[in-house]
């Protein structure tokens, strides 16, 4: 098996770019900055390798360290002390990847609604494409509640609170932005 070399952290990179937002907390930001290198150098490589073992490619495995060094970054800088910055940060990569295959899982669920049991010759991820294409050209109502719905798993009530309509509102959403994808994706949709 062939390692990869991986600048999880490269220089001037995240923490640069989000050191220039916040200066006014200069001790807070070199502490925390100090903290989040150390992680880095000490266990980048083995951040990414347990991202790659968790079933995510290269480019994914890398996003996941970058983000579980920012939030690492923001949670120093928010004044949280922790007993073991590296183990927390390996448990946020965890969930970060945990959270990614949810949503695959999600997006496929969604695409098994609009295909056939039958079709084994279709490409599963030109369908997704394709499906979330059409749902990103529907009325702006309709595709916020699928998105909500499909998307980020919320109940037809959650919706409602987050649009502030009616959950009957976000239901007949759903059911015309369904019936619109119906149409334009096929009969066998």
């Amino acid at each position: 098996m062939r390692r990869r070399a991986c600048s999880v952290l490269p220089a001037g990179g995240v923490i640069t770019g989000v050191m220039a937002v916040s200066e006014a907390h200069a001790v807070d930001d070199f502490a925390a900055r100090q903290i989040v290198e150390d992680v880095n150098a000490k266990s980048g490589q083995q951040l990414f390798g347990f991202a790659r073992r968790l079933g995510l490619r290269d480019d994914e495995a890398e996003d996941a360290v970058q983000e579980a060094l920012l939030r690492l970054w923001r949670t120093i800088h928010e004044g949280t002390q922790l007993d073991s910055p590296v183990a927390w940060t390996f448990r946020t990569t965890y969930r970060l990847a945990m959270d990614r295959h949810r949503l695959g899982r999600r997006a496929q669920a969604l695409l098994d609604r609009f295909t056939t049991a039958h079709s084994d010759t279709a490409n599963n991820a030109d369908e997704l494409v394709a499906v979330w294409s059409e749902v990103d050209r529907l009325p702006s109502r309709q595709r916020n509640v699928l998105y909500l719905r499909y998307r980020a798993d919320l109940t037809f009530e959650a919706i409602a609170r987050v649009l502030d309509i009616e959950p009957s509102s976000a239901r007949s959403a759903a059911a015309r932005g369904m019936a619109r994808l119906r149409v334009r994706l096929g009969p066998e949709a």
